[in-house]
């Protein structure tokens, strides 16, 4: 009973997989694209520390694009990417709370001597 809807051996799966990352690879990196270019952001663009989390999102979406896009072929090359890519993940996360934290204590400091 082979129905033409569904993969007959492992490989087709694993190539509809292949398509469906690197589809959604893609879809990733134009979010991140648009979210660079955005005036909305997590953190207003003024210039050096508004670019901050511009540079953090785009590199990981970008990241995840190459890493996605090379396919089963590169496994050591994958495993690499996807590890800089988590590193700049949690880094940027850091780096925002940092920023935020810096900020609250700016705005603090101000609030007390003005």
């Amino acid at each position: 009973m082979n129905n033409s809807h569904y993969p007959v051996d492992k490989k087709e799966t694993l190539e509809i997989k292949d398509k469906k990352e690197s589809r959604n690879a893609w879809i990733i990196a134009a979010l991140g694209l648009v979210y660079a270019i955005s005036p909305i952001d997590f953190i207003p663009d003024i210039p050096v520390v508004g670019w901050i989390d511009d540079f953090f999102v785009l590199s990981a979406a970008l990241l995840n694009l190459w890493e996605k896009s090379t396919g089963r072929t590169e496994y050591s090359l994958r495993k690499i990417l996807k590890t800089l890519k988590w590193v700049v993940v949690i880094l940027g996360i850091i780096v925002i709370l940092l920023m935020i934290l810096i900020g609250a204590l700016i705005i603090k400091w101000l609030s007390e001597y003005y």
